[in-house]
């Protein structure tokens, strides 16, 4: 297992030695060295995929405007850019990005007791001028701090479903245009020729919650497309499999698709709890099914969003997590930060403001005010939640 710091102070990148290349051996995770890791760890979420729920911007527009809702990453960017112009909003956007994670972030992160991040981005990240230097910023800054980075692709060409965070609401155009499933092949073969080799990067997250697939033999069929095609640039990467919330059982064996090192993918989220146990209780209810179906498969399980809202607690987090890891399990919280309009969120947010923020109004705000008020969304401003490290730290 990789050691994990206990101090809640800043850490510095003195103290952490480089990482091993990991890789699938049964149904663990392994080291170049052959130990056995945990990946335990929070999402980025919010900062290169904005979602509306949790960061501070408004969303309604002003009575007698023609600009639309802002209910996603296309929208918000798309108001910004018709109030500015392109070179202004390239601006404004650098820093929303340059505030939202800064290398601070890591050093807390670690010291929290978590040893890597899942970094969510949209595939038009690569298109940006810089989308692949913002990347690379994020992986040697997180191994740095001796954490590792896996890279999830939040949201494909065409949308994967129809959710704020594939980067546009209502599309969901993956499945059925040919020419997506065509660019989501180069993505990735891009991303292998960039992070196939570098050992910080621990696992390349084909694709988030592919709920829009019409069935799971169109999710199959697909992501046997892309398997091929990073495996092209990148044959030796740990690839994520997801489910789609079509369940494991619906998934094929890799021994059958010709599938190797790849780790399966499930997000826990249990929205109809009545009480803070449960959580503990609704996990175990499925697990022996769980462990029984990734015994069949002979890969790893990697918990990639779980939350325990609404009724979140430190307890229930020490319980989950205990039971995720008792398990053999990897897992990543939703989320590290929220900023929501609404104010503090229970746990969403492993770090959250303490009061509710005045919203970012890209409909109304000038250029220097939306400028001053994404500054304040910087983690020194927030605070974390009381008990919430000390519940999962090993």
């Amino acid at each position: 297992m990789f050691p994990i710091l206990l101090s809640t102070t800043h850490l510095t990148s003195s103290h952490f030695a480089p990482l091993l290349a990991l890789h699938a051996k049964g149904t663990d995770i392994v080291n170049s060295a052959g130990e056995t890791v945990i990946l335990r760890g929070v999402n980025l979420g919010g900062w290169l995929v904005e979602e509306m729920w949790m960061t501070p911007w408004q969303e309604e527009p002003p009575h007698g405007t023609d600009l639309p809702k802002i209910e996603d990453h296309v929208s918000l960017w798309g108001v910004v850019e018709k109030r500015f112009g392109a070179d202004a909003m390239y601006k404004i956007r650098d820093t929303w990005r340059d505030n939202w994670i800064t290398e601070s972030d890591f050093s807390r992160i670690r010291a929290a007791g978590f040893n890597h991040v899942r970094v969510p981005f949209l595939y038009s990240l690569l298109d940006e001028p810089n989308g692949l230097k913002r990347l690379h910023w994020a992986v040697d800054t997180a191994a740095k701090y001796g954490l590792y980075s896996i890279l999830d692709l939040h949201g494909a060409p065409g949308c994967q479903n129809e959710s704020d965070h594939s980067g546009q609401v209502r599309k969901n155009r993956l499945w059925f245009d040919v020419e997506n499933i065509t660019k989501f092949e180069d993505v990735w073969m891009t991303l292998g020729r960039e992070f196939g080799s570098d050992p910080n990067v621990a696992m390349f997250d084909l694709m988030n919650e592919p709920m829009g697939a019409p069935n799971p033999a169109m999710l199959a069929i697909v992501y046997d497309r892309v398997y091929r095609a990073v495996r092209k640039t990148a044959p030796d990467k740990l690839l994520v499999i997801e489910d789609g919330y079509k369940g494991f059982d619906t998934t094929i064996h890799p021994n059958v698709a010709g599938w190797t090192n790849v780790v399966y993918s499930l997000h826990f989220y249990n929205f109809d709890a009545k009480e803070p146990g449960d959580h503990i209780k609704g996990l175990k209810s499925h697990t022996p099914k769980e462990k029984e179906l990734q015994g069949y498969r002979q890969t790893p399980l990697y918990i990639g969003e779980f939350n325990l809202e609404p009724h979140g607690t430190p307890q229930g987090m020490h319980d989950v997590t205990s039971e995720m890891e008792k398990l053999g399990w990897s897992w990543t919280m939703w989320t590290y930060k929220t900023d929501s309009k609404g104010g503090p969120m229970g746990q969403w947010g492993f770090y959250s403001r303490e009061h509710k923020p005045d919203p970012i109004n890209a409909f109304q705000d000038s250029i220097e005010t939306l400028m001053k008020k994404i500054q304040t969304t910087r983690t020194e401003n927030f605070k974390a939640v009381s008990g919430l490290a000390e519940s999962i730290k090993r």
